[in-house]
């Protein structure tokens, strides 16, 4: 590739969701809905709704992979979102139907009509309401946005039991598992704006699809309350509650009756649907009401705030009369009613539980998940649970049966709960105990990224990363998919290493202790204690590890560096822990040796020799400090001086005796561990370079610098190979994967939240260029051999697929010269009608520059001419592509046409001059007998033969 290298993103982990609620829809694919109208299984894929600035992201449940993504066209902020599944209705069978013909036969005429009304309304629903999966938004400049998500699955194989409708009629029929592992990669959703509008004079505060997706329900923060036909696009009710404060939650029951609104200041409205008057207005709660609920038999309403309450209240004829109110323990921040038997609360300490609602009994707790951590304090308000959804229930595809708010159902249920640190958690039933366990996090957005560290392939872990958290997670793969939460910090968590064989996990951070955590148990294990008094800034374990040479080291902005002996301390641990499955409390050691004030300032980064041998630090003195490691001990070796800022990176080559340093200067600098001295240098601006790695057998280096950008140079000449614009903020993490047998991957994550794996596919791409120079040489030589044999129409073809203009003119010119009418004929007939559009445009567009060229234009007349022969205009108008290159063709066509007859107009004057002066006819007798013959006669007309 001419010493160049190519690289392009192989996966990317971007913000997914920034807050608000979350919803869940049911992706069915098109053939299904059109072929479920005669055959009621349906089967689907669970997908999640979440909002991310102004950006729609549609997530697959299973794995948390973004199918689909919509951003506003003005830029606006996302208040509200919901989601809807719109199963298609099967249709009766024609035994069902004689069936049901032959009973009617005994019934009256007002029943007929009455059925056949019937029939007619139902087919008007039909066409009314599209069968599919719909997206509401509503947006703080007051508009609403209804998107149409579209799935195609080219290899989807349906499964589930075909279920027979019952005698109650039609019924919407969903299979009974709605989420499947779906293999096919090819997974295709497209998600396309519908319509929007301007729906009110205030903020959009709440949108709510009714349960059949018929209509959709608005509330602004002025107390309005709209109901909308989304899909013959009208507004049906135009409602006020009394109260006049913002809407915060809705509900409509499925038989459409009655419509409930709870306000933010704990106010509860009922109007009835159908006549559109206010029936009941309370203020049961003293703060927002985030659920409502009616019964099945429109009896009693039951609400819950976030005061803690849940109320439960009678329907009668004067209003809303409350029976009872109960307290719960939570803190309440959101609350979803699944059916009205069950209720589902999210606190603002991360509690999530469930209840058992009943009108006549006592609240009845069922699960409840406790709090996560015991050293988390009180008031952390990233633990507040923003949304809750059920999963495997998405609206639409469970509340239209008949059984549904009847019958309790006494499965438990999983939940996705969104909580305020932007992740969505799956929340499985305990199989022993009432309690929750969380199984997977989808992480919405990771904040800034810190740190980043790789497991190798074979490892059940993918990699770890450290954000402006606490927290730090790993990930089993690619995306967005969190398995394992390692928690237990005080403070955010700057920095993490990962042991070579992958059995222990070192973190630190602002809370000045280092951390051990064992990948078997994914606890700690021991706590590195009072090696540092301040910020912990970067660790690292030793490059060749044993059971009795175990160390890490590390620095901070207390200007130390300090060894820990994890042999000795921790390693004996995770020797015990794989023997007993005993849980026990982490022990505490400290540091095995140190360096007081290692540098004159705050200390960045470090870096560990392959053999052991040396370890470097550099910091804020821009200085790069050698310490040898000897008998668990530092000794300090040298300082190399060279930098103009603080260095912020360090690396050693995995081959030659080099250390590379990065500096916020904007310069990397390689110096040799033999003459202490710097052997070069590299930059190209002076935009701060924060991260650096060797790869390739220490042949190339990596760096990331504080625009986002990704560099690859080639040491040996000192250039820039590739670079990229990766990321839009500072990089501040940066790895590099180099598996046997695979392509190198580098995994940057970057301050705006966005982790993206770039692959290096050099080797690939220098592969297609030879098997294309190589397709093309086979090409060029059948070509001329098409030439030589006569085979025009072959030869066409080839000079067309290999883009060479100049030989497809030379082709079609051979060819009219040898045979013109065979030629047009050929071309009309055979050779353009088997073209497609994008070989046509080609055709045209190689058309377009031979008309350029006088001597070219009569090849180019005769394919403009074939090409309209062969075909219709209206054919060629519907191609977008052709409008540019007709342009152009009509205007050099006119222009040579004008020539062509101002050349024949000038030929006319060849015609005077040639009959004009023909000499007089000569004869064979002498001028004297001519003489004398004329002086004897009348002298007779000359004539003067024409030349043919």
């Amino acid at each position: 590739m001419e010493g160049k290298n190519c690289f392009r993103t192989q996966w990317s982990q971007v913000p997914l969701y920034s807050g608000g609620n979350i919803a869940s829809l049911l992706l069915l694919p098109n053939s299904q809905i059109s072929s479920s109208l005669h055959s009621p299984c349906l089967n689907g894929v669970e997908c999640l709704v979440a909002a991310c600035g102004d950006t729609i992201n549609v997530l697959r449940a299973s794995d948390g992979e973004r199918l689909a993504s919509y951003t506003l066209p003005v830029e606006d902020v996302i208040l509200r979102i919901d989601a809807v599944t719109v199963a298609p209705i099967a249709k009766p069978s024609a035994t069902t139907k004689h069936s049901h013909g032959s009973v009617a036969d005994g019934k009256s005429r007002k029943t007929k009509r009455d059925e056949v009304r019937d029939g007619e309304d139902t087919k008007v629903v039909d066409a009314a309401v599209p069968c599919g999966s719909y997206i509401a938004v509503g947006t703080r400049s007051l508009q609403i946005y209804v998107l149409r998500v579209e799935g195609a699955y080219p290899n989807l194989v349906e499964v589930g039991e075909t279920k027979e409708g019952g005698d109650g009629g039609d019924q919407r029929i969903i299979s009974s598992s709605v989420t499947k592992a779906v293999s096919d990669t090819n997974l295709i959703c497209t998600l396309s704006p519908l319509r929007s509008w301007t729906a009110s004079q205030q903020a959009i505060s709440v949108v709510q699809f009714t349960f059949d997706g018929s209509h959709l329900v608005s509330g602004s923060t002025d107390g309005g309350v709209k109901v909308w036909d989304v899909f013959q696009h009208y507004l049906t009710h135009n409602l006020h509650s009394p109260s006049a404060c913002l809407a915060h939650s809705f509900y409509v029951n499925s038989a459409k009756e009655f419509i409930c609104v709870g306000s933010f200041e704990g106010h509860v409205a009922v109007f009835d649907f159908v006549e559109k008057t206010l029936v009941a207005h309370v203020r049961p709660h003293v703060a927002a009401v985030e659920a409502i609920c009616l019964t099945a038999d429109n009896k009693h309403l039951l609400s819950v705030g976030r005061d803690r309450k849940v109320v439960i209240n009678k329907m009668t004829k004067t209003g809303l009369e409350e029976l009872r109110a109960v307290v719960v323990k939570e803190h309440v921040s959101s609350a979803l009613f699944e059916s009205a038997f069950r209720l589902h609360i999210g606190a603002m300490d991360g509690v999530i539980s469930t209840y058992n609602v009943s009108v006549t009994e006592p609240l009845q707790l069922s699960r409840r998940r406790r709090k996560v951590g015991s050293d988390v304090e009180e008031s952390d308000g990233e633990l507040a649970v923003r949304s809750l959804v059920v999963a495997n229930k998405p609206r639409g595809t469970h509340e239209v049966g008949l059984l549904h708010g009847v019958v309790e159902d006494d499965n438990p249920s999983r939940l996705y709960t969104a909580d305020a640190s932007f992740n969505i958690l799956l929340l499985v039933p305990h199989p022993e105990k009432a309690t929750y366990v969380p199984d997977v996090t989808l992480v919405g957005f990771l904040d800034q990224v810190l740190d980043v560290k790789l497991f190798p392939p074979h490892s059940p872990i993918h990699r770890v990363v450290v954000t402006n958290s606490k927290d730090l997670r790993c990930y089993p793969s690619q995306g967005c998919l969190s398995s394992v939460c390692l928690s237990g910090h005080s403070d955010i968590v700057l920095t993490c290493a990962v042991s070579v064989d992958t059995c222990l996990i070192a973190t630190a951070g602002k809370d000045c202790t280092v951390r051990f955590w064992s990948t078997e148990t994914w606890s700690t294990i021991a706590i590195g204690e009072k090696g540092h008094n301040a910020d912990i800034t970067f660790i690292s374990f030793n490059a060749k590890q044993s059971d009795s040479y175990f160390l890490l080291f590390s620095v901070g902005t207390d200007e130390n560096l300090c060894l820990w002996d994890v042999g000795t301390h921790v390693l004996p641990l995770v020797t015990k822990r794989k023997s007993s499955s005993e849980e026990t409390l982490p022990i505490t050691f400290t540091h095995r040796a140190g360096i007081n004030s290692a540098h004159e300032g705050s200390i960045h980064t470090l870096a560990v020799a392959p053999n052991d041998q040396y370890v470097a630090t550099a910091g804020k003195d821009k200085n790069v400090n050698l310490w040898t490691v000897s008998g668990k001990k530092l000794f300090r070796d040298a300082s190399l001086k060279g930098h103009r800022r603080a260095v912020s990176s360090l690396a050693f080559s995995p081959t030659d005796r080099v250390l590379a340093s990065a500096s916020n200067d904007g310069s990397v600098r390689l110096w040799s561990l033999v003459s202490l001295t710097c052997v070069k240098a590299l930059q190209v601006d002076r935009i701060p370079v924060l991260q650096l790695s060797f790869f390739n057998g220490g042949t190339q280096l990596v760096t990331g610098n504080a625009e986002g950008v990704l560099r690859v140079w080639a040491i040996s000449v000192a250039e820039v190979v590739w670079s990229g614009e990766t990321h839009e903020e500072k990089i501040w993490a940066l790895c590099v994967s180099e598996p046997e047998g695979g392509n190198i991957t580098f995994i940057s994550g970057s301050a705006d939240g966005v982790l993206i794996a770039t692959e290096d596919y050099t080797a690939e791409e220098a592969e297609r260029v030879r098997h294309e120079r190589r397709d093309v040489i086979l090409k060029e030589q059948e070509l001329a051999n098409a030439l030589r044999k006569g085979e025009y129409v072959e030869a066409f073809m080839l000079a067309l697929k290999l883009n060479h203009p100049r030989n497809l003119r030379q082709v079609v010119l051979r060819w009219s010269i040898k045979d013109a009418k065979g030629c047009e004929k050929s071309l009309c007939k055979v050779v353009l009608p088997a073209l497609n559009e994008e070989q046509l445009v080609r055709l045209l567009q190689f058309t377009r520059e031979w008309i350029t060229n006088a001597r070219h234009c009569g090849v180019a007349s005769l394919v403009i001419h074939t090409v309209l022969r062969a075909f219709h205009f209206s054919t060629l108008a519907e191609m977008p592509a052709i409008s540019k290159v007709l342009e152009a063709l009509l205007a050099y066509t006119q222009r040579h046409t004008h020539r062509v007859h101002d050349m024949l107009r000038r030929t006319y004057y060849i015609d005077y001059v040639t009959r004009s002066l023909v000499p007089p006819e000569l004869t064979s007798q002498p001028p004297f007998v001519h003489s004398l013959a004329s002086a004897a006669r009348p002298p007779a007309k000359m004539q003067r033969r024409e030349k043919t």
